[in-house]
């Protein structure tokens, strides 16, 4: 009998785990169907359809300026216009002087140079020779070299070795489309979106920089955006794939970690057991890391210390001074430098050189906000717009705080996360419908004079008008913040004055 009994366990073991599993394939399946079934395909379909209006408006854009610049204002030998260089700075021959573009030749004299390196030499990017030439600069992580070379075929013009680039920076308008059109779910939503979206399209500094001087920052700036596009939609490990991705693409996204780690922790803790948050933000912060180090095989492997030589090449040092550092003409602006050009007092200017070059300043404010976002994340007071407000200003700080500074075409970095807090913030100041437009029109006029403004002021004052741009964002994110409570206060006293009114009537 004893014999017997355990036959019939072991016979009913089996039959159990199967059972088990396929209970759980079903409801996956079923779970799975369901999504399928009752999403609103139709409004998918509205949405790839404007994204790729948006993406292809983009393009059209970028390509047809950077065909008429080079064939207007280009230099070379070359028959091929697209094969053309671009000056530093373009003569307005109605004002009759150069505007302070300053659009480096860091296409022609490096990206170029790499390509035909990879495709032509065999070129290995993370490499010092004993006398160094343009092949051994390269100092991005490898997924940048991946967009370089994706297009372009040895005997093609050099408009295949920058389409990635263009190509990225124009798909921007169509993530800041559904990055809006989510923070404003109602029917306005869309209309909110389709704004920003042109606006991004149309954006002076992405135009100029990425679309025509074919600079670097179109690839990170994609990438990052649908980042931050999944933490909006609070789907954490998508955000953090995708953060890891950028961060390989570009050494700058790296900075987010620290500001998005902290927002999805407080709202991890908010919605869930302190062990479960904690456990889950670990989770998410490991598959960032296992992400990166995935992103650099091989080259983690063949050369490890020359590969983490390269993605700290090139920055500046920390130091402890108290004056300004006067940049050579190719090189960053610091943000205490632009204080000194705009003739700040020396005490000022002391303390503001020892927090720049320090990292006081950048290391103070990144923190700062961090801590701030979690706890408004943790009490349930942070919206999708003010998330975009704290990072635009954390974007712009800690790189104006670097010690190495900025350049002017940095800005195409941050410039669809300032978009999307200018529109966002005015449109949620003017949220009623006979006030929408008024807010459309001041978020918009306020994102395209920041722009204009960036391009044709010199280059020692951007730092510093970044800042105020920064300070303006804190502003508005202030009157929203007041008037979001005043609207409290007011419908608290209108509930307590309908319960009374109720309680006297009885």
């Amino acid at each position: 009998m004893t014999t017997t009994t355990e036959d019939n366990n072991s016979e009913e073991k089996p039959i159990r785990t199967v059972t088990t599993v396929n209970d759980f394939s079903t409801k996956k399946h079923n779970k799975f169907i369901s999504n399928i079934t009752n999403r609103n395909w139709s409004a998918y379909s509205l949405d790839f359809a404007v994204v790729l209006l948006l993406v292809v408006l983009g393009l059209f854009i970028r390509i047809l300026l950077s065909y008429t610049f080079r064939e207007q204002y280009g230099f070379g030998t070359d028959s091929i216009i697209w094969n053309r260089w671009l000056h530093f700075d373009i003569y307005n021959p109605v004002a009759k002087q150069y505007i302070p573009i300053r659009g480096f030749a860091d296409f022609g004299y490096y990206y170029h140079s790499w390509i035909e390196g990879w495709y032509n030499r065999t070129w290995y990017p993370y490499q010092w020779h004993d006398e160094s030439t343009v092949l051994d600069y390269y100092s991005y992580p490898p997924v940048f070299i991946y967009f370089l070379v994706f297009t372009w075929r040895p005997g093609m013009s050099n408009l295949w070795m920058a389409f990635p680039m263009i190509f990225a920076d124009a798909a921007c308008a169509g993530v800041v489309y559904l990055i809006l059109k989510e923070l404003f779910k109602e029917k306005k939503g869309r209309a909110i979106g389709l704004v920003g979206g042109i606006l991004m399209v149309i954006a002076p500094i992405n135009v100029i920089y990425d679309g025509i001087y074919w600079l670097n920052p179109g690839p990170v700036t994609l990438v990052t955006m649908i980042a931050f596009y999944f933490a909006t939609k609070k789907k954490w490990w998508q955000a953090f794939f995708w953060l890891a991705v950028a961060t390989m693409t570009k050494q700058n996204a790296l900075f987010f970690t620290y500001p998005m780690f902290m927002f999805m922790l407080g709202e991890k803790l908010k919605n869930k057991k302190i062990k479960d948050a904690i456990v889950e933000s670990i989770m998410n912060a490991l598959l960032f890391v296992g992400v990166g180090l995935l992103l650099s095989v091989p080259w983690i492997f063949i050369s490890p210390y020359e590969y983490v030589r390269h993605m700290l090449f090139p920055g500046r040092p920390i130091e402890l001074r108290l004056t300004p550092i006067n940049p050579v003409s190719n090189d960053c602006v610091s943000f205490a430098r632009s204080l000194q050009e705009l003739g700040f007092p020396n005490w000022i200017l002391a303390l503001a050189s020892f927090g720049n070059y320090s990292m006081l300043w950048m290391i103070l404010s990144a923190s700062i906000i961090a801590v701030l976002m979690m706890w408004r994340s943790y009490t349930g007071k942070m919206d999708g717009v003010e998330f975009y407000e704290w990072i635009a200003i954390y974007m712009i700080f800690s790189h104006i705080f670097m010690p190495r500074g900025v350049y002017k075409f940095y800005v195409a970095y941050f410039t669809p996360v300032i978009l999307i807090a200018f529109l966002g913030s005015l449109t949620k100041l003017t949220e009623k419908k006979e006030f929408l437009p008024i807010g459309l029109v001041l978020g918009s006029a306020l994102f395209l004079g920041f722009n204009v403004w960036l391009i044709v002021i010199p280059r020692f004052p951007v730092p510093f008008l970044l800042f105020m741009t920064a300070a303006v964002i804190a502003l508005i994110l202030w009157l929203r913040a007041y008037f979001r409570d005043l609207a409290v206060k007011k419908g608290n006293l209108l509930s307590t004055s309908f319960y009374l009114d109720k309680k006297i009537g009885q």
